[in-house]
């Protein structure tokens, strides 16, 4: 085939198979490490620089002038594996424990992901460079700096390969879910080590022997004697013997090299040997990692131990605190009433998050017709969390549906926090955007389904929200499977008067004509500290734990009712023995953020499918909500999971 000619199909994608196959290797450490990263650092500050550490790495392999044989790099590469498990834990524990999510990332990538991608792309190199010129990359011969071009274009390959099978490739295998990071690490080091035993150049155990003296006089023209050389003992059959002895080895010892990471799923209740935690669940899924843990007491009443936060158990997505409850001594309700238990029978205490009891004040409504009547019939719920303010809707008496995308946490809410079963057909484990598409099709086609009265729009979670279920279009699909004096709830946490915030308010009061906001804080906002001031999260926790980092939660009541939103006052029957809901519900006068001083009067800023910078902005906070987090709870905390 000639330079010119097309490459046959058949030719391209055995081409392009040999280039995938060689970087599948990495991609999958690729996966391992972001993975393992994730619940000590959260999704944004571990993907922030990662991809520029992967493409330093490929780069200075592409570069790098040292070309080691094949079987020293397997070992390099088998060795390096070996240590990855418990450099991919402890690397990150110790710089996380600095309070620096940006810098203790950094370091982080710099330490441990940076030395695997160089060592893992020097084979890679070589491989691509003998695969064909037909995958489609310009090759410079004839140019003075062809190997460099060349090899460096390679770059480009390891980044966008690499990368795509560890993010679109490997995440969706779901059989990985239940294989822990240390067992992918210290699996593919055994690959690595078998392939050095079948590489390493042939040798012999013992001396060459010299040929023996023949007798007689020595002529000046006879050759010395030739050197008698011993076949190399290491043969194919001893290598694959040692291959097997090998396998046999790993297999029973390969443990000693995992990192202490709990085993996902958790198969019994762990409680850590020196500090108050347990951990009842902890399970890789559809979301990342879901655990339930408990702050225990402390051992002594009165202590300094006892001024901080504890006796709590939280549900845990990642670095991320979806809810929680208080637990043992601190569990208390109105005189007269019987405090929620779990599965197991133990007494759960209040919400440590007041945001989820204020959503509860939908209930409240009383502008519309169901409203003033108080006959509230059907309920959507879209993010679960913990269950607080779902359970809350189903105790009253209204017929509540669930949409939550991980199954984890629809399990945990239901085993650890008291969820009551919402009934048959009332639960869909899968993404809101295409459920709702679903539904409005169903109504629009004629299927008599009932339409929610209320809606509760809960997705914050890890710093930031899914940013499709906030755009105009998902809101209008809403529209279409609700009653037309409904009340949506919609939880968004952030700065008050930011960028973000306008974006959401504007979308939402275009698509539903009016809304009211409301703050979880304890005390008053005053305009003034709308830009400037944020509320300690952990306020909402323990009025003892001392905080410097602040974030808001918002709580908007929207709805396409022509008749303006009022609330009435909360009653005894409402608190469902609450204390916390007696606070806040009936200080909800107080509450009200000035949704005038938020939006954008000119109307033209709303997020949309083609236009929606959510994401990009709450990325910029997700270092701050990171540092949020590790003031929440000590660091001890977040490295047991």
């Amino acid at each position: 085939m000639s330079q010119n000619e097309d490459p046959k199909p058949l030719v391209l994608l055995a081409n392009n198979a040999y280039v995938i196959g060689v970087l599948s290797p990495l991609s999958l450490v690729i996966y391992a490490y972001e993975r393992a990263l994730i619940p000590l650092y959260g999704s944004g500050p571990t993907t922030e620089h990662l991809n520029k550490f992967v493409i330093l790495g490929a780069l200075l392999a592409a570069v790098n002038p040292v070309h080691l044989q094949p079987w020293v790099n397997w070992l390099l590469i088998a060795l390096a594996l070996t240590v990855a498990p418990n450099a991919n834990y402890w690397v990150p524990v110790l710089t996380s424990r600095e309070h620096n999510a940006i810098l203790g990332t950094l370091k982080t990538h710099a330490a441990v992901l940076l030395p695997l991608v160089i060592i893992m792309s020097s084979p890679i190199m070589r491989a691509l460079d003998k695969a064909s010129s037909q995958t489609g990359l310009p090759i410079q011969r004839n140019s003075a700096s062809a190997p460099f071009v060349y090899r460096a274009s390679r770059t480009i390959i390891i980044f966008f390969v690499a990368n795509g099978l560890a993010r679109d490739f490997w995440s969706t295998l779901s059989f990985l879910r239940n294989v822990s990071e240390s067992q992918i690490y210290l699996a593919l080091a055994a690959v690595y080590f078998i392939l050095f035993i079948f590489t390493v150049p042939a040798f012999s155990f013992s001396k060459p022997k010299k040929a023996p003296k023949k007798l007689g006089p020595k002529r000046k023209d006879t050759p010395p004697a030739p050197v008698k050389q011993s076949e190399p003992e290491f043969t194919f059959k001893s290598r694959a013997a040692a291959a097997i002895a090998f396998v046999g080895l790993w297999a029973t010892s390969y443990r000693i090299f995992s990192n202490p990471v709990l085993p996902h799923p958790l198969k019994e209740t762990f409680t850590h040997p020196t500090h108050p935690v347990k951990v009842y669940s902890s399970v890789e899924s559809v979301t990342g990692l879901i655990s339930v843990a408990e702050w225990l007491p402390p051992d002594q009443q009165g202590g300094p131990e006892d001024e901080l936060m504890h006796s709590a158990r939280y549900l845990r997505a990642s670095h991320s605190i979806l809810g929680g409850v208080w637990t043992h001594d601190k569990v208390a309700v109105l005189p007269g009433e019987e405090p929620v238990k779990d599965t197991f029978g133990t007494f759960l205490g209040d919400s440590i998050y007041s945001a989820f009891t204020l959503q509860e004040a939908v209930r409240l409504v009383n502008s519309t017709a169901k409203g003033k009547k108080g006959r509230w019939q059907n309920a959507l719920v879209i993010g679960l969390g913990t269950g607080t303010s779902t359970s809350a809707l189903i105790r009253h008496g209204i017929d509540t549906t669930i949409i939550e995308i991980d199954p984890a946490v629809y399990e945990a809410a239901r085993t650890y926090f008291g969820l009551p079963d919402p009934g048959e057909g009332k639960v869909h484990l899968e993404d809101a955007r295409a459920w709702v598409g679903r539904r409005r099709q169903a109504i629009e086609s004629g299927d008599n389904l009932p339409l929610y009265d209320i809606v509760i729009h809960d997705c914050f979670s890890g710093g930031g929200v899914p940013q499709d279920l906030f755009t105009k279009q998902f809101w209008y699909n809403l529209k279409k499977i609700l009653d037309p004096e409904a009340v949506v709830v919609v939880n968004f946490a952030g700065i008050v008067k930011s960028e973000a915030t306008m974006l959401v308010v504007n979308t939402l009061l275009d698509a539903f004509g009016q809304c009211r906001g409301f703050h979880d804080v304890f005390g008053d906002l005053p305009q003034e500290k709308y830009k400037t001031e944020f509320i300690n999260i952990a306020s909402n926790l323990s009025r003892s734990f001392p905080c410097s980092s602040h974030i808001i939660i918002q709580i908007f009541f929207c709805t396409p009712s022509s008749t303006p939103l009022t609330f009435c006052k909360s009653r005894t029957s409402d608190y469902l023995g609450s204390y916390l809901r007696r606070h806040i519900l009936s200080s909800l006068d107080t509450r009200e953020v000035d949704l005038s001083v938020v939006r954008d009067h000119a109307g033209g800023h709303v997020l949309t499918d083609t236009n929606n910078p959510l994401g990009p902005l709450q990325e910029k906070q997700g270092g701050h909500h990171w540092e949020v987090m590790r003031e929440v709870l000590p660091d001890y905390h977040w490295e047991t999971y």
